[in-house]
């Protein structure tokens, strides 16, 4: 070739491109790698969930299981639970349900109503319903691990748990359901059927932070309270 364009750029250039070729093969593998990984994980958690999961569904077993807070666990654990910045410990809902991305465990109780059409609403009216429980969502992705067995502080199963929700929360949205008895076993336990009509909370940045820093400040102040009750 002659010219402003000779072999040598030519060859250049065909290096350059294969080498952009070779770079975007490994990216693309890596990628397949990483999700392939991913799966392995979820369903290595998904089996010990149902482990944990089984018994109380065909056995009527209790329910509670121990979400640790992974942030305070790895900087040591004694088995009290006293808030700190980081959050409490742990906390002890039961467990419910397992889905494609997670589980879910009853975090409270409240009380619904009925609206004016007849239909259930949280906003309070002057038709009171049957209380509903608030499930939380916790995703595979903040899991970390999950210790069927627990140990030597509550014999309840462990979930791992990365709080990353604002307010140091480890649920990725909240949603509602109402409690059946069916026959478990030796037992019964409540069937959990969803209320899709109450809808969906998801995490809010100012009001779940707010609401942290007012639990934190109350934790604070009792324990204030309790160390001159012991110096009097």
């Amino acid at each position: 070739m002659t010219g402003a364009f000779s072999w040598v750029d030519l060859a250049a250039l065909v290096v350059a491109v294969a080498a952009l070729g070779v770079t975007v093969a490994i990216f693309v593998l890596g990628r397949r790698l990483s999700f392939r990984q991913q799966r392995e994980r979820v369903r290595e958690l998904e089996a010990k969930a149902r482990e944990v999961l089984g018994p109380i569904r065909t056995e009527g077993l209790n329910s509670k299981v121990i979400v640790m807070n992974v942030a305070r666990y790895k900087r040591g654990y004694d088995g009290s639970n006293k808030m700190t910045w980081r959050g409490y410990a742990f906390t002890g809902p039961e467990f419910i349900e397992i889905d494609h991305g997670g589980v879910e465990v009853i975090t409270r109780g409240i009380q619904s109503y009925f609206d004016m059409g007849n239909r259930r609403a949280l906003t309070e009216t002057s038709k009171p319903a049957p209380n509903v429980i608030e499930s939380g969502h916790i995703p595979w992705d903040w899991i970390e691990d999950i210790a069927p067995d627990g140990d030597e502080f509550d014999g309840s199963a462990i979930f791992f748990v990365r709080h990353r929700a604002s307010g140091r929360q480890p649920y990725d949205y909240i949603t509602y359901r109402e409690g059946t008895p069916v026959p478990f076993g030796p037992n019964n336990r409540d069937y959990y059927r969803p209320l899709s009509e109450l809808g969906t909370r998801r995490p809010q940045f100012f009001r779940d932070w707010l609401r942290f820093v007012w639990l934190l400040r109350q934790e604070k102040k009792m324990e204030a309270k309790a160390r001159r009750g012991w110096e009097r």
